[in-house]
C-alpha cells in the first residue's frame, strides 16, 4: 500500500512543534519539536530537533542536534554534529562525524563512524570503520572491522573475518575536545577488550584477555593474557604475552 497521496512535505524554518505522524519529506532549518513518533521518506535537520518517539525514513541526514527517545531506522544515515538515541539504530549505510550516543543496539550493511561515540548495546555491520574516541558496551561484529583509536577506547567483544585495530594519527580529538588542559597521554589511542577474535587479526595498542584467530599479528603497545591461533602467530614489536597457544591445523 503507498501513502503518497496522503503523505506530505513539513518545512520548519525558526520554531515548530508537530505532534509527529506520516510526512513525505521534512526540512527543519532552526528548532522542531515532534511529540510523537515520526515516519518519512527523508528527513534533514539544520538545527535542532528532537522526537518523543521513533523516527523512520528512507534518508537521514543531520547537521546540528537531535535527540530521539525511540528507535532510528532509516536507508542511508549522514550525520554532522550531534545525535543521541534512545533506542536501537537501524541502517543500510551510516557515516558519522561527530558526537554519538546510542543507548541500544546499531545495525548496519556498511557503517562509517569517526568523533566521540557511546553505543551502550551491539554493533553489527557487514564493512565497519571506526575512528576516535568510543566505548561500545556490547559485542562488535562485522565481515571488515578497521579501528583507529584516539584517547581511551573500550569494546566488550570484536568478532570478525578481518580486524585491524590501529592507533589513529592527527590532532582530530584535539579539535573535537577544544581543550589542550589534558593529560599528554589522553590523545594517545589504546583499547580494553574482553576478547578479539577473527581470521585475520592485527592489533596495536590493545589490552585483551584473549586474542583468537587463524592468522594473528601483534604491533607495538599490547598487552594480551592469551593468544590463540591455528595458523600463524606474529609478535612484531614484542608485545606483552602471557601465553600463546596454537589450538589446532585448520585448512587453508
Amino acid at each position: 500500500m503507498s501513502y503518497m497521496e496522503t503523505r506530505h512535505s513539513l518545512n520548519v524554518t525558526g520554531n515548530g512543534t508537530s505532534s509527529g505522524g506520516v510526512f513525505k519529506d521534512i526540512k527543519i532549518v532552526g528548532d522542531a519539536q515532534f511529540q510523537g513518533s515520526v515516519d518519512c521518506m527523508s528527513f534533514r535537520c539544520t538545527g535542532t530537533a528532537r522526537v518523543s518517539g521513533d523516527l523512520k525514513s528512507t534518508s537521514f541526514g543531520l547537521s546540528g542536534n537531535l535527540d530521539m527517545d525511540g528507535d532510528l531506522d532509516t536507508g542511508k544515515a549522514t550525520v554532522n554534529g550531534r545525535l543521541e538515541v534512545g533506542g536501537n539504530v537501524k541502517a543500510q549505510e551510516i557515516k558519522s562525524n561527530g558526537e554519538t550516543t546510542i543507548r541500544g543496539h546499531v545495525a548496519g550493511e556498511q557503517i562509517q563512524m569517526e568523533g566521540t561515540f557511546h553505543i551502550k548495546g551491539r554493533c553489527e555491520a557487514e564493512t565497519l570503520g571506526i575512528k576516535g574516541m568510543f566505548r561500545i558496551g556490547g559485542l562488535v561484529t562485522a565481515d571488515l572491522v578497521h579501528i583507529g583509536m584516539h584517547s581511551r577506547c573500550t569494546a566488550h567483544e570484536i568478532g570478525g573475518e578481518r580486524i585491524e585495530v590501529r592507533r589513529a594519527e592527527g590532532t582530530m580529538l584535539k579539535k573535537l575536545i577544544g581543550s589542550f588542559f589534558l593529560p599528554a597521554d589522553f590523545y594517545e589511542g589504546t583499547l580494553d577488550a574482553e576478547t578479539i577474535e577473527g581470521d585475520d587479526v592485527y592489533v596495536e595498542y590493545t589490552n585483551a584477555k584473549v586474542v583468537r584467530g587463524k592468522h594473528v599479528t601483534l604491533g607495538p603497545g599490547c598487552r594480551i593474557q592469551q593468544v590463540e591461533y591455528t595458523h600463524e602467530f606474529h609478535n612484531e614489536a614484542g608485545s606483552t604475552v602471557a601465553e600463546a597457544i596454537k589450538t589446532g591445523h585448520g585448512l587453508e
